[in-house]
């Protein structure tokens, strides 16, 4: 059609409409594996199976990671972002389902539970295996209390708002 538009230099395809009607069911369509005005009532239900059936799902997947796992998610490089610095993010999420794709995606959710959108193929994701509950702190963003029972209001490193939590003085570690 777009060959038509460029060879002849018009937009107008009310005039080559029949032709191209005619070419489209003409041509063997990969879905169906035949030519459209080769479909009959005799073979339809062949053509069918051919389209429906369970030859198109994925099985056998080859997962990476289990329901449960721990990962990191990877970051996009940017033209201009230092390559030495970390390729994935500081957030830790958790694997919530593992759906059978060519190849497998999973969905996660994050340590409040909450599920986040879209899946994420096996590259883009990080593993955690140490299981250090030392965590980053960007800044402390308020301080409450006196003497022993000091709390700081902390913004954790790499963490959305949601996940500041006070956080006794005592299990603040400066390195």
């Amino acid at each position: 059609m777009w060959r038509y538009f460029t060879a002849k230099k018009t937009m107008r395809y009310v005039d080559m409409l029949p032709d191209l009607i005619y070419s489209y069911n003409h041509s063997v369509h990969g879905s169906i594996k035949t030519k459209p005005v080769d479909v009959t009532a005799e073979n339809e239900k062949k053509v069918w199976h051919t389209l429906y059936d369970d030859h198109n799902v994925v099985k056998n997947v080859k997962y990476k990671f289990k329901v449960g796992d721990q990962v990191r998610i990877s970051k996009m490089k940017r033209t201009f972002e230092k390559g030495y610095l970390p390729n994935f993010s500081k957030e830790i999420f958790t694997i919530s389902k593992q759906i059978p794709r060519d190849p497998p995606v999973y969905k996660l959710k994050d340590l409040d539970g909450e599920e986040l959108k879209g899946t994420f193929y096996e590259k883009e994701l990080q593993k955690i295996i140490k299981e250090d509950d030392v965590y980053e702190i960007e800044k402390i963003l308020k301080k409450r209390g006196r003497g022993n029972n000091v709390h700081y209001l902390v913004k954790w490193l790499g963490y959305p708002n949601k996940f500041n939590t006070w956080v006794p003085a005592s299990e603040i570690n400066k390195i």
